[in-house]
């Protein structure tokens, strides 16, 4: 006979009401992993468009987001108006209906409390290509795109 090992509730952080536009650390991954899924020309413009679409929108400002093979980072603020489950789920649908990329059921998020917080986050995603041994500086990654990038991309 089989033991199951009961899973733990997941522990609901919903941010204080007192909190505006909360700063989010998220990543989202592939499924399966360690296959290149996100890295290539095409797809890159794919994941900008459908982040350009959800910040025109208003749901989101995008911070900082690297792409990497299997996964991806963002920094973005968030609306108290949008529930950041709801918006992740929509994206990756979004994003799995035009492409061939499949994408893990869940993602991970943090929210970022301080300054300090997001300068460590900020640091963490920008070198993760670095420390892939992608490149040996941050702004070199192709695949690495930065607040002032959508503001220039036409709407």
């Amino acid at each position: 006979m089989e033991k199951f090992l009961a899973r733990k509730p997941r522990l609901q952080h919903d941010t204080p009401g007192w909190v505006l536009d909360p700063e989010f650390f998220i990543t989202i991954c592939c499924n399966p992993r360690r296959r290149n899924q996100l890295c290539n020309p095409r797809v890159a413009r794919l994941i900008v468009e459908a982040f350009r679409f959800y910040r025109k929108k208003r749901f989101c400002r995008i911070e900082l987001l690297v792409l990497m093979p299997d996964h991806l980072h963002a920094i973005i603020k968030v609306p108290d108006s949008v529930n950041l489950g709801s918006w992740i789920l929509a994206l990756k649908h979004w994003i799995t209906r035009k492409s061939t990329i499949r994408f893990q059921g869940n993602f991970f998020d943090h929210r970022l409390r301080s300054s300090v917080s997001a300068s460590q986050k900020w640091n963490y995603v920008s070198m993760n290509p670095v420390r892939a041994g992608f490149v040996e500086r941050p702004e070199d990654w192709p695949y690495r795109f930065t607040t002032r990038d959508f503001e220039r991309m036409p709407h």
